[in-house]
């Protein structure tokens, strides 16, 4: 026997109508996310940039040991802009490496680099990077340090 038109199931228009207004809740809510995402990945572009940055300085302050670590060794070999102190015992290195395009001031929004060179102990020196940027009206840092002895 065969079922009537009427006791066939089916999908009423208010059911239709309610799916797609739930798809659409579901998009709205989807792109409402977006630039908060675009933001956090800009954010953490931001902060891993000025991370590597600030690893590849230190590594390449580390390679030229103890002896070296004075401003003006360390501007003869473009380590920092020039030898003139920043502050005390700290240099800047914002354009510096400019050919490799890693630099801070070309890498970062308003970025700046400093190098601080203390002495600790008698064959004992602190060495600390330091990156700075702006974004999104605030100032962000990272910094990163070691100690280079002479052996």
């Amino acid at each position: 026997m065969q079922k009537s038109r009427l006791h066939r199931r089916a999908y009423s228009l208010v059911e239709v109508l309610f799916g797609i207004f739930l798809a659409g809740l579901c998009a709205m809510v989807l792109a409402a996310t977006m630039p908060v995402s675009n933001n956090a990945r800009a954010m953490a572009n931001n902060q891993n940039t000025a991370l590597s940055l600030a690893q590849k300085q230190m590594e390449a302050l580390r390679a030229q040991g103890y002896p070296n670590m004075t401003a003006d060794r360390l501007a003869s070999l473009g380590l920092v802009d020039n030898a003139t102190a920043v502050t005390a015992n700290t240099y800047s290195f914002t354009n510096v490496d400019v050919g490799a395009l890693d630099s801070p001031a070309l890498r970062l929004p308003n970025g700046t680099g400093q190098v601080r060179v203390e002495q600790v102990a008698l064959d004992l020196r602190r060495v600390t990077v330091i990156l700075n940027w702006r974004e999104k009206g605030r100032n962000r840092t990272v910094s990163v340090g070691t100690m280079v002895a002479n052996l």
